[in-house]
């Protein structure tokens, strides 16, 4: 009889390590392709680093809160997300390259991945440090990128104790609005919200949404993400900020959402 016991015991234990290796199997993303090789010189921020050949480079998948280099206003988890980032790199990252492999800064768009071979995207995104983005072409590990995210979202972790409502000002923003009106033009779709906001769907993005899915959208409380700015037009009837959203994955239905 004892021998049986401990024979469920251990049956029990194995079940409950490949349950969290399965777990932790969706919440990390492992490197699938190609990997370069390269030094680091310095973690710049939680999303940014620079080689010690000169390249700067912005992992691809996620945005991390910014620091404050001039005056140390860092936005919550900024320094978290720092410190964790510079916790998983030793003198040498592996790099995979994006498909659009710079950004309008210069920077080198890159899937980064520790000595393990792990994203290190994914892995900001688990401790709740970063929120993704999803940026055509650069589409790969999406769909890992979100488990790791949803992993964090469900324990309210980092990022996740903040409330989404919306906030005016310039820069990467996560939020919840509700679409009041929407409209087509040569400037892609334009979303009207209940707050001083319209959700943008640029012209080279509008194949992902279909008119029908676009105008379902309309009375719908939505979740959506992306960088945003204030406009400069001085027509009154206008919202005054303007949030671009290129992938359905960063625009969707609250009531998809089960927690937070």
């Amino acid at each position: 009889m004892i021998v049986n016991v401990l024979k469920k015991r251990q049956v029990i234990l194995a079940l409950f390590l490949f349950s969290s290796l399965a777990v932790q199997a969706t919440e990390t993303c492992t490197a699938i392709g190609e990997l370069e090789k390269a030094r680091i010189k310095r973690v710049v921020d939680g999303d940014t680093i620079h080689l010690t050949d000169g390249r700067k480079v912005r992992l691809v998948g996620l945005d991390t809160p910014e620091l404050d280099h001039k005056k140390g206003n860092h936005e919550p988890y900024a320094v978290a997300a720092t410190d964790f980032l510079r916790s998983r790199l030793d003198q040498f990252v592996y790099l995979q390259r994006a498909k659009n492999d710079q950004d309008r800064y210069g920077r080198y768009l890159y899937y980064l991945f520790d000595k393990d071979r792990i994203s290190l995207t994914s892995q900001l995104l688990s401790e709740g440090l970063g929120y993704r983005i999803a940026v055509p072409p650069n589409l790969a590990y999406q769909d890992c990128f979100e488990a790791a995210e949803n992993a964090a979202r469900n324990a309210h972790k980092g990022l996740w104790q903040q409330n989404l409502q919306w906030q005016p000002k310039a820069g990467f923003a996560i939020s919840r609005v509700n679409i009041t009106s929407i409209t087509r033009n040569r400037g892609g779709w334009w979303l009207e919200t209940d707050q001083d906001l319209v959700i943008n769907l640029p012209p080279n993005a509008t194949d992902y949404w279909p008119a029908q899915t676009v105008f379902y959208l309309e009375g719908k409380s939505i979740e959506v993400r992306g960088w945003q700015h204030q406009r400069k037009s001085r027509y009154s009837d206008f919202k005054s900020w303007v949030l671009s959203v290129r992938h359905p994955n960063d625009l969707l239905e609250i009531k998809a959402f089960l927690t937070h």
